[in-house]
């Protein structure tokens, strides 16, 4: 421990003025995030470039320090001057871990506290979304940039490694879209999310160790060429197995088969098998759901499905659950694109539509009125609220501003107390006009909330169906 904090002392004073701008561009995040609370009571407060540019120049900083850090004590190669000290490796790990907290995760964490406590927030309430931010922080930010650090021998190589990764990952998002976040995944993201996160960490920390340990250069290398591939692998994993996965955290028991899926007869002027080009045909057939039970309300996050016709050919969909379920106007729709051979054998003849719907069901409604003018309100599922009246008192601007977690965000089903961000708070902003409630005069915001209880699949079967009589031509201009 002694050499140790030697090494750490050392550091510190090597490294002062990395430190000293690392500290001071912390400093503008926290005055500049902080500076938001403002606009509860003043919107005009600019709030875009600085937080911006800070935004960047924030890990930008803590990588050049962490990039200097590991590299005054350089890793691969065996011409070191300080393998002649001997440092034990434990030690020189053990110091660059302690640098890394005392100058990149607690001033981060001081200036979270700040920023809650500017906002109103208690940040005792919030120590669990606090810690697993710093460990997202340090699983995403900190651990690769050491790692890549303790692969190199100075900044340079470092800056090349660097740009090569870069452009690589801009040529796989480019040619592979489905490698980036896919819209259709949603609330089912933190999935894939932590996924990508979990390898990038392990393979961090792993290959972080071994070059301390052992200093194996080459296959701590191919380690990192590893990590990469998995991470990659990601576009694999099936959207129904996450949906499986997320069904296991519901938090209410619901047994699927009180759910019945059926064709929507009133709704049957909505069923349509649209002729495309390119000899497509689009289907769309409106449906219902019985059985959900009272109080709940529900989500309809994707479907698969096949039609079969009577011969026992069918015409199975993609592999986007997704794509296949939607609401519109009221109606809820399975949808899906039909090959136009398929669809001229079957469409005169009764077909099935088999498969899946995956739902999930939301309840404990929680309604809270938010007054004019008033300090900010707690809102359960929404964090603090206030509501600033608009002329003659007919419509309104709702501004809430949660912790850690972002309500409207992609991830929305996470378990996890905090997202990946800098930022701990999330504001969003609402505006009501008058013209939607031409004969109302509010004096308050009405918010009602409601928290995902139960993720179900239910197996359905709709016989019976003529595809033909739903046919419509698509309009050539």
């Amino acid at each position: 421990m002694r050499q140790a904090l030697h090494i750490f002392k050392k550091d510190a004073r090597h490294l002062w003025i990395e430190i000293a701008v690392t500290l001071l561009v912390v400093a503008a995040f926290t005055f500049t995030s902080a500076r938001r609370a403002f606009w509860m009571a003043d919107p005009v407060v600019n709030r875009n470039v600085a937080g911006m540019l800070l935004t960047f120049l924030l890990p930008l900083a803590w990588w050049i320090l962490i990039a200097r850090l590991v590299h005054a004590e350089t890793l691969p190669g065996d011409r070191q001057f300080w393998t002649t000290r001997p440092y034990a490796w434990k030690s020189l790990l053990a110091a660059k871990a302690l640098f890394v907290a005392a100058f990149v995760n607690l001033p981060l964490l001081a200036a979270h506290i700040a920023i809650l406590l500017a906002y109103g927030f208690n940040p005792l309430a919030e120590i669990p979304g606090l810690l697993w931010s710093q460990v997202l922080i340090t699983a995403v930010l900190v651990l690769p940039i050491a790692a890549l650090s303790a692969l190199t021998t100075g900044f340079v190589q470092l800056l090349i490694t660097g740009s090569v990764l870069c452009l690589a990952l801009v040529a796989w998002n480019i040619g592979m879209p489905s490698a980036g976040l896919d819209a259709g995944w949603r609330a089912l993201e933190w999935i894939r999310s932590y996924y990508e996160i979990a390898v990038l960490a392990l393979a961090a920390l792993a290959i972080l160790v071994w070059q301390y340990a052992r200093r194996r250069t080459a296959a701590a290398r191919w380690l990192a060429v590893a990590a990469v591939v998995l991470m990659a692998l990601d576009v694999l994993i099936p959207w129904t197995a996450a949906f499986a996965l997320q069904s296991r955290l519901s938090k209410q028991p619901i047994d699927p088969a009180s759910l019945r899926i059926d064709f929507d007869s009133a709704k049957q002027w909505a069923a349509r098998a649209l002729i495309e080009k390119g000899d497509r045909v689009w289907i769309e057939i409106p449906i219902t759901i019985a059985g959900i039970p009272a109080g709940m309300s529900p989500r309809y996050d994707g479907a698969i499905m096949a039609i079969e016709a009577s011969d026992g050919s069918t015409w199975p969909a993609d592999q986007q659950p997704w794509s296949h379920v939607t609401t519109r106007d009221q109606v809820l729709w399975l949808q899906a694109t039909v090959d136009g051979g398929f669809y001229r054998k079957v469409k005169d003849q009764p077909v099935k539509l088999r498969g899946a719907m995956y739902l999930t069901l939301y309840g404990n409604l929680r309604v809270t009125e938010v007054p004019f003018s008033a300090p900010p309100m707690a809102v359960p599922g929404r964090g603090l609220c206030t509501a600033t009246p608009g002329a003659g008192r007919k419509s309104y601007y709702l501004i809430c501003s949660s912790v850690f977690l972002d309500p409207e965000g992609p991830a929305t089903y996470s378990p996890f107390p905090a997202d990946l961000a800098l930022d701990p708070v999330n504001s969003h902003r609402t505006y009501i006009a008058a013209f939607y409630y031409p004969f109302a005069a509010f004096t308050a915001a009405t918010v009602g909330t409601t928290e995902p209880l139960a993720h179900l699949r239910r197996d359905f079967e709709i016989g019976g169906l003529r595809l033909g009589d739903f046919e419509v031509r698509q309009r050539v201009p």
